[in-house]
């Protein structure tokens, strides 16, 4: 098995000014602090959430005194997930336990990366979809503790349900020490059905609960 980092895709959102967020998270902000012209250097001013745009859920986010962004091993960073395919389910509802058993038994082993695709990411922007999107329920999230996988990864906002009361999803999740990838792009679909080396650099952000992350995808050949 090879991987082809030749044909690497990027998953990851731009981070713009008004760009898409989860509806109550800080709004983003992107300002030109210096430019060439008048300072010498171009520099840019940053102000926005640590769940901005494609990024990492760590433990902290949901569980006392679970692990940060910066202390989740680099190890855990990397490495290979098959890409499934739940686009089928209507948009706002719940993939279900029983959906992700039928899509993915047999199809992914202990420690792997599992990517959602749902398709709401082809409507990234259009304000219907932002708090009506499709998420995982908690039997899902059991199933996929039962797995034993590494991380979680899907195509919108979040993994929960809008403004869930209880985020059970989120909880046993990142209680079991599976984190989460939420806002991947569009560009996942192309890799719906096939295993890929997943690479994840979040910020390293110290104590962070969460961290925007450059996401990469790389084909697997199995010549």
């Amino acid at each position: 098995m090879q991987y082809m980092f030749e044909k690497a895709v990027d998953l990851t959102h731009e981070l713009h000014n008004g760009m898409p967020i989860y509806p109550g998270d800080p709004f983003p902000s992107f300002v030109s602090y210096a430019t060439l012209e008048k300072d010498g250097v171009n520099m840019t001013k940053l102000t926005l959430g640590s769940h901005t745009g494609t990024h990492i859920d760590a433990p902290r986010h949901f569980i006392p005194n679970g692990i940060s962004i910066d202390q989740i091993p680099t190890t855990k960073l990397f490495g290979e997930a098959y890409v499934t395919d739940m686009s089928s389910k209507p948009i706002g509802s719940g993939i279900t336990g029983q959906d992700l058993c039928q899509n993915l038994d047999g199809r992914i082993l202990e420690d792997d990366i599992v990517i959602i695709y749902t398709g709401c990411s082809e409507h990234w922007g259009e304000e219907s979809v932002r708090s009506n999107y499709t998420y995982l329920t908690g039997d899902a999230a059991e199933y996929l503790v039962s797995k034993k996988i590494r991380a979680i990864g899907i195509d919108f906002l979040s993994v929960e349900r809008f403004r869930a009361p209880d985020p059970v999803t989120h909880k046993t999740l990142l209680g079991n020490g599976i984190f989460i990838l939420e806002s991947l792009s569009r560009a996942t679909r192309q890799f719906v059905g096939k295993r890929i080396l997943m690479i994840c650099m979040p910020i390293k952000l110290q104590n962070g609960d969460g961290a925007p992350s450059r996401v990469i995808g790389v084909p697997i050949s199995e010549d």
